[in-house]
């Protein structure tokens, strides 16, 4: 099969304008997919803000019968036809029933279907029962259902029951495809905004930044172990900046503030990703203390790109993006004490210590998930798939 004559539909929770990772990985996607001549539409929900320029993809912006937080129920997913490929952008709670729903028609079943696997549903509270069920049911039928599989990581593949039986069972499933990142976009250079000057930040001073959603579907985020390692530090020179928007703004305003050193920590609030670059130029590394189900920041790769040394937690999938004491550090979840300990030895290591690890993470982003590379490999993961589907289909 040519490139050039899929028809894809993308299913996806989430899309930009809202600022999550899995709805900017489709919009990449959808969009370089329609300008390399696939036919490309978009399935989603609406979302406050002003919306990118799709290019040549089509986005239908549905209105939900309800919506349970990033959970749209849109019942015409399940009516979705004419497409070669469906591309299911998982986790999606709803989305996910309705798609194994329409391929209970035989037309309907003669579409190829590619998960694109972000992460494990994990809840707090009264949704931590609810997600770990599903877990255990809709997320298996989904996976088993597919023809194709994309997975951030073999590490992150390998710490899911499901996944890590389907890789035993059809290892040509499964097909790893990380998280990409624009490197022209994202690349080195000056803090050309004047950001830290106009926060009021001295010369002298070590900037860290920390860029995250900050809702309650992204709990796992963690700002507050970035607040209490920055306030167990004891160095003053220290600045935070947080580039998030999200309900929980203000707890962590509040818990800056009781630790003292509000001064110190400056809220942006929510940042377009494409002013994004500016920020992460304005700091002198990187810090990621999110923890699972969390998978595969986009952001820790952005940040490499634009030659910042990073800190971040460990754990699957991140493990096959930081090269420990290479490009970064890794650290142990949820421990502020690591990650003061952490920022400490990037400032031991002085400017020259952490631009080496700045260069090595950048040629890292560039050879590994510059979208180029990615395009070309869904190009054959989608291939893939379809050819497989029509063959069951004779």
């Amino acid at each position: 099969m040519s490139r050039g004559s899929f028809r894809i539909a993308h299913l996806t929770a989430t899309f930009p304008p809202y600022p999550g990772g899995a709805g900017n990985t489709c919009y990449r996607f959808a969009t370089a997919q329609a300008e390399r001549g696939h036919h490309v539409e978009v399935f989603t929900a609406p979302a406050e803000g002003e919306p990118p320029d799709p290019g040549a993809a089509v986005v239908h912006r549905i209105d939900p019968l309800l919506a349970i937080g990033n959970a749209p129920l849109i019942p015409s997913l399940a009516r979705i036809e004419g497409f070669d490929l469906l591309h299911l952008h998982y986790p999606f709670i709803f989305g996910a029933e309705l798609t194994l729903l329409g391929r209970l028609s035989s037309r309907r079943r003669r579409q190829a279907l590619l998960v694109h696997y972000k992460n494990r549903l994990v809840g707090k509270g009264a949704r931590r029962g609810a997600f770990a069920a599903y877990e255990l049911t809709v997320a298996p039928i989904v996976i088993g259902t597919a023809d194709r599989v994309c997975v951030l990581s073999a590490d992150h593949a390998n710490s899911v029951p499901y996944l890590r039986r389907t890789g035993e069972r059809r290892p040509e499933k499964l097909i790893e495809m990380p998280n990409g990142v624009d490197t022209e976009l994202f690349a080195p250079l000056p803090d050309e905004l004047g950001l830290r000057a106009s926060l009021g930040i001295g010369e002298e001073a070590i900037v860290v930044a920390f860029a995250a959603t900050l809702d309650r579907a992204h709990h796992f985020k963690r700002l507050d172990v970035a607040i209490a390692a920055l306030a167990g530090l004891g160095d003053e020179r220290v600045h935070l900046i947080v580039a998030s928007g999200g309900e929980l703004l203000d707890e962590f305003r509040a818990q800056a503030a009781a630790a003292g050193i509000g001064e110190r920590v400056h809220f942006l609030g929510p940042v377009p990703h494409s002013e994004l670059p500016g920020v992460l130029r304005a700091a002198d590394l990187f810090l990621l203390t999110t923890e699972p189900p969390e998978s595969f920041g986009i952001v820790l790769i952005e940040a490499m790109a634009c030659g910042l040394a990073t800190i971040a937690t460990e754990y699957p999938g991140v493990r096959a993006v930081v090269d420990d004491g290479e490009t970064g550090l890794l650290v142990e979840p949820g421990d502020p004490e690591a990650v003061a300990n952490a920022v400490r030895r990037l400032i031991a290591a002085g400017p020259d210590g952490r631009g080496r690890m700045g260069t090595a993470g950048r040629e890292r982003a560039v050879r590994l998930w510059s979208w180029p590379r990615l395009i070309d490999r869904m190009d054959e993961a989608y291939a893939e798939a379809i050819a497989e589907r029509r063959a069951g289909a004779r």
